[in-house]
C-alpha cells in the first residue's frame, strides 16, 4: 500500500511539473506570435465576427474570434479563434445539448451562494469543453434585486469568461477618434460578418496611431494565450444530477398567506391537473390518496392543489379549504387573489414534478426567494419552510438509474431466481433522502403460488444486530446510562466470576471479546427434554399434536440459555482477544440492554424507536402482531430442531429459544421501513419530528476502535480483501448483512442507502448460490456505477 502511494505522489508530482512546462511553453509561443505579428494583426485580436450558428462564417485567422448573437444548439469544437457566445435570460449555452440548466430567474431565487459557486464552476466547464471562451451575460432591467446580484457573482467567478455586454462594442466606427475610443472604452470590437473587409482596412490604415495613443499591449498578449490555451477536448457530461436538483430544491418559491399550509398533513388531496395520470400526479400518489376526478374534487374536503395551466372548473374552488397552486410565476398572477400558498418557479424544469411533491409533504425544506417584487402577492409572506426530515420520492433515472441500469439490476435478480440462488426478494435504494427504488421480485417459494410484495415481511437475521440491539445501546450510551468501557458484570451481577465479566460492551459490540463464534444452545434445549411447553400452545394442542409456528418458551428455559451463555467456553487467544463474530455478544448484549432499561428489548426498541419513526411493517414475532403467515416469506425446512418449515417464526435457533426476542436474530421486515432506520441515521439522528439520536453518537459508533479488525460498534466496514461489499463504497460506509439472504448498507459520501432482503435459506440453509454469485454486491455495482456516471460525476 505504501509503494501504492509514492507511485501515486511521483505521478501527481510529475504532472504537476508537466503542467508547468507546458504552460510556460504556451506563454513562450505566445509572446513569440506577438512580435512577429504587425500592429494591425495585433489589433485585430480584438475584434470578433458577429454572426449565429445557422451561418458560421468562414473568418480569417487574423480576426481574435466570432461572437455568437445567441446562444448554440451543438458544440463546435476546437478552432484558432475565440469563441463568444452572447447568453439569454436562460444561461444556457446550449440549448439542445444541455438540458435541465437553471435560467437566470432561478439562480437568482437560491439563497444558499454555495449552491450558484458550484454550478458556476460547472457551467464553465461545460462551456469551455465544448470550445467556448467566454459568454457575455443577458442585460436585465432589474437593479438592486437578487437578479442583478446574480449577474455580479458571475462577473466575480471568473471576470475573463463570464463578461458583461458593456464590455464589447458594436458601433461601426469609421473614423479615427471612433476607433480610438472603441478601443480605449471596451475590450472588444464587435463587428458584422458583411463588415469584415471594410473594417480590416479601417484598421490598416489608423493602427499605428491606435496603437500609440492606447495602451493596448497586455490585452492583446492575453488574448492570444487564451486562444493557445483553450482546451482540446471532448465536451463534458451534463451538469451533475444530483446538483441539478438542489438547485431545483433550493429555487423553488414558498408563499403562504398565514404559516403553516406547508407541509400539508391530509392523507388525501384534490389534485385540479389536465395530467391527472402525468409526472406529478403520479408522484403525489405516493405521498397521499390523491382526487383528480371533478366530482371527487367538488364533494372533497381535502386541500386544493392547482396544477401549472391547468383547466379550474366553475365552484370547484368554493369551500373552506386550502387552495394551493403549484407552477410558474406568471401563472400565478391569475390566480393570486382565489389561493391561500403556492409553490412557484421561474423556469420550467422536469425535476419540479417530482420535488415539489416532497416540498408539499414535508420531505424537503423551501427556500426559494422571489427574484424581484411583485405587487400582485405582497399580500404573501415568503418565509423559508423547513421540512420535516422524512423521506420522500424520487424516480430512480434522475441519479442515473436509468433504463440500461435498472435492465441491469432486473437481470442480476432474474438470474438469482431462475439459479434458485433464492426465490425472491426486495431491493431498496434511497439518494439523498429520497427512496429512488422500491421494488419486489419473485416469489416467496419455488412453486411460485404466492409472489413476493413490497410488504412482504422478511426474516432479517444478523441485521437484527444494527437495526434493534444496536440501536437501543447507542441511546443507552448516549444517555449517560451505559459506560462502553464498564466490566458487563457491572450491569450483569450474573456474570461477576465468570470468564466473561471482564469484557467490555465495546469489546462485544466489535466481535473482539473471545467469545466462541457460535454455540449451538438450541441442542442443549431439546437434549433436556424442554420441549412440550416450547411446541404446544394449549393442552388440547398438546393432545392433538397441533405444534405451534410460534416459539413460547417458559421463564425457566429462558433462564437457563442465559445461564449456558454465561458458561459457555472462550476461544483461545494469548493476552488479548483477537476479531472474531459472534452471536454469542449481541446476546449478552440484549441482556444488558433489558437491564438498564428496565423494559424488554422488543418493548424497549417499539417505544424509543420503531414507533415515533412510524415503522408498521418491522417487528419482533410477526404472527403475534397481526401479520398473516402469506405477508410473511417463509425460510428454511427445520429438519433439526423444530422438524416443520419455518414461516412466520424466526429461522435462528438460539433466537426461537428466546421467544423470537434476541439481541442478534429476530426482526421480521420490509426493505422500506429499513430505509428508514438509515435514513435517520445520515440525517444525524433525526427523523420526523423526533431526535433519536445525536450525530456525534452515530459517528462514534462508525469507527474502529480495535487493531486487525474492520468492525465498527456494531457495524460492519468494507473489506477489500473480504469483499463483503461493493468496491465503490467508501470507507465511511456501514452496514451488516444476515444469514437468510439480507444485507443494509449506508454510504454517507454518496448519501446512499442499500437495503436487499432476500430468503435464500429457502427451503435449505446449505444454498449459498446468493453468496457465491454475488448477487448483492453485483447489484451495488450497478448502483454506484449509475450514480458515479451522472448523479454525481
Amino acid at each position: 500500500m505504501h509503494f501504492i502511494k509514492s507511485i501515486l505522489v511521483t505521478l501527481s508530482f510529475m504532472l504537476f511539473c508537466g503542467a508547468l512546462y507546458a504552460s510556460g511553453f504556451v506563454a513562450e509561443k505566445a509572446d513569440s506570435l506577438y512580435r512577429h505579428m504587425s500592429t494591425t494583426q495585433r489589433l485585430n485580436q480584438l475584434v470578433l465576427v458577429s454572426t449565429s450558428q445557422a451561418t458560421l462564417p468562414t473568418v480569417s485567422g487574423d480576426f481574435g474570434g466570432i461572437y455568437f448573437s445567441e446562444p448554440l444548439k451543438t458544440s463546435l469544437g476546437k478552432r484558432n479563434q475565440l469563441i463568444v457566445v452572447q447568453l439569454d435570460e436562460r444561461l444556457n449555452p446550449f440549448t439542445e445539448e444541455l438540458v435541465n440548466l437553471p435560467g437566470l430567474y432561478t439562480l437568482a431565487a437560491l439563497s444558499h451562494a454555495d449552491l450558484l459557486n458550484t454550478y458556476l464552476y460547472h457551467l464553465k466547464a461545460a462551456s469551455k469543453s465544448r470550445g467556448i471562451d467566454m459568454l457575455i451575460l443577458p442585460e436585465v432591467n432589474h437593479p438592486g434585486t437578487t437578479v442583478d446580484l446574480v449577474l455580479q457573482k458571475m462577473k466575480a467567478h471568473d471576470p475573463d469568461f463570464f463578461r458583461d455586454k458593456k464590455s464589447l462594442s458594436f458601433t461601426s466606427a469609421r473614423k479615427k477618434k471612433e476607433l480610438i475610443r472603441v478601443f480605449e472604452e471596451n475590450d472588444f470590437w464587435v463587428i458584422p460578418e458583411a463588415d469584415t473587409q471594410t473594417a480590416s482596412s479601417r484598421l490598416e490604415k489608423y493602427s499605428d496611431k491606435i496603437a500609440s495613443t492606447v495602451s493596448l499591449e497586455d490585452k492583446i498578449r492575453h488574448n492570444i494565450l487564451a486562444r493557445l490555451l483553450s482546451p482540446a477536448t471532448s465536451p463534458t457530461d451534463q451538469i451533475p444530477n444530483q446538483l441539478a436538483v438542489a438547485i431545483s430544491k433550493a429555487s423553488i418559491i414558498p408563499l403562504q398567506r398565514v404559516p403553516g399550509i406547508f407541509p400539508i398533513l391530509s392523507d388525501t388531496i384534490s389534485f385540479v391537473t389536465n395530467q391527472p395520470y402525468g409526472p406529478m400526479a403520479n408522484m403525489l400518489r405516493k405521498y397521499a390518496y390523491v382526487k383528480t376526478a371533478y366530482g371527487e374534487i367538488l364533494t372533497s374536503h381535502s386541500p386544493i392543489v392547482l396544477d401549472n395551466n391547468s383547466f379550474i372548473p366553475p365552484g370547484i374552488l368554493s369551500g373552506d379549504r386550502d387552495i394551493i397552486f403549484v407552477g410558474e410565476i406568471e401563472n400565478l398572477r391569475d390566480h393570486a387573489e382565489m389561493l391561500d400558498a403556492a409553490l412557484v418557479y421561474s423556469h420550467p424544469s422536469e425535476i419540479y414534478s417530482y420535488v415539489i411533491p416532497q416540498q408539499l409533504f414535508g420531505a424537503s425544506d423551501i427556500s426559494g426567494r422571489l427574484p424581484y417584487a411583485v405587487e400582485k402577492l405582497s399580500t404573501f409572506n415568503n418565509d423559508e419552510v423547513a421540512g420535516k426530515k422524512i423521506l420522500g420520492y424520487a424516480p430512480a433515472e434522475m441519479t442515473g438509474l436509468d433504463k440500461s441500469a435498472l435492465f441491469k439490476i432486473e437481470q442480476i435478480m432474474a438470474d438469482a431466481i431462475s439459479s434458485g440462488s433464492t426465490p425472491g426478494g426486495q431491493l431498496a435504494i434511497a439518494v439523498d433522502g429520497a427512496i429512488v427504488l422500491d421494488q419486489a421480485y419473485g416469489f416467496l417459494t419455488y412453486d411460485s403460488l404466492i409472489p413476493a410484495e413490497k410488504t412482504t415481511l422478511y426474516d432479517l437475521a444478523s441485521v437484527t444486530k444494527v437495526t434493534g440491539t444496536l440501536l437501543g445501546i447507542m441511546k443507552l450510551y448516549e444517555d449517560g446510562r451505559l459506560d462502553l468501557d464498564a466490566r458487563i458484570d457491572e450491569y450483569l451481577p450474573a456474570y461477576q466470576n465468570s470468564n466473561k465479566g471482564h469484557i467490555t460492551a465495546r469489546a462485544l459490540l466489535a466481535h473482539n471479546a473471545g467469545l466462541k463464534p457460535y454455540v449451538p444452545f438450541w441442542q442443549k434445549v431439546r437434549s433436556a427434554d424442554m420441549l412440550e411447553t416450547f411446541f404446544y400452545e394449549d393442552e388440547a394442542a398438546l393432545l392433538a399434536d397441533r405444534r405451534s409456528y410460534h416459539t413460547r418458551p417458559n421463564t425457566i428455559v429462558q433462564d437457563t440459555l442465559k445461564n449456558w451463555i454465561i458458561q459457555s467456553p472462550l476461544i483461545q487467544y494469548d493476552s488479548i482477544p483477537f476479531y472474531s463474530y459472534s452471536d454469542i455478544g449481541f446476546m449478552i448484549l440484549h441482556q444488558v440492554v433489558e437491564q438498564i432499561s428496565g423494559q424488554p428489548l422488543d418493548q424497549y426498541l417499539s417505544e424509543t424507536f420503531y414507533q415515533p419513526m412510524g415503522l408498521r411493517r418491522l417487528t419482533f414475532n410477526p404472527l403475534d402482531h397481526g401479520f398473516q403467515r402469506f405477508e410473511i416469506a417463509p425460510t428454511e425446512h427445520d429438519y433439526y430442531f423444530r422438524e416443520e418449515l419455518v414461516w412466520g417464526e424466526v429461522h435462528d435457533r438460539n433466537a426461537a429459544v428466546f421467544g423470537g426476542v434476541a439481541g442478534h436474530a429476530g426482526l421480521f421486515a420490509t426493505s422500506h421501513d429499513l430505509v428508514v432506520i438509515l435514513q435517520t441515521l445520515l440525517q444525524g439522528g433525526t427523523y420526523g419530528d423526533h431526535q433519536f439520536l445525536q450525530a456525534s453518537t452515530i459517528q462514534y459508533f462508525n469507527q474502529c476502535f480495535f487493531p486487525n479488525n474492520r468492525r465498527a460498534l456494531g457495524w460492519d466496514k468494507k473489506d477489500d480483501k473480504v469483499g463483503n461489499v461493493s468496491a465503490f463504497t467508501t470507507s465511511e460506509s456501514f452496514g451488516h448483512t444476515g444469514f437468510t439472504g439480507t444485507m443494509v448498507w449506508a454510504d454517507p459520501q454518496y448519501n446512499l442507502i442499500f437495503v436487499f432482503l432476500s430468503n435464500r435459506i429457502h427451503p435449505n440453509s446449505n444454498n449459498y448460490k446468493l453468496i457465491q454469485k454475488n448477487i448483492r454486491t453485483k447489484i451495488q455495482d450497478v448502483v454506484y456505477e449509475a450514480l458515479m456516471a451522472k448523479w454525481i460525476k
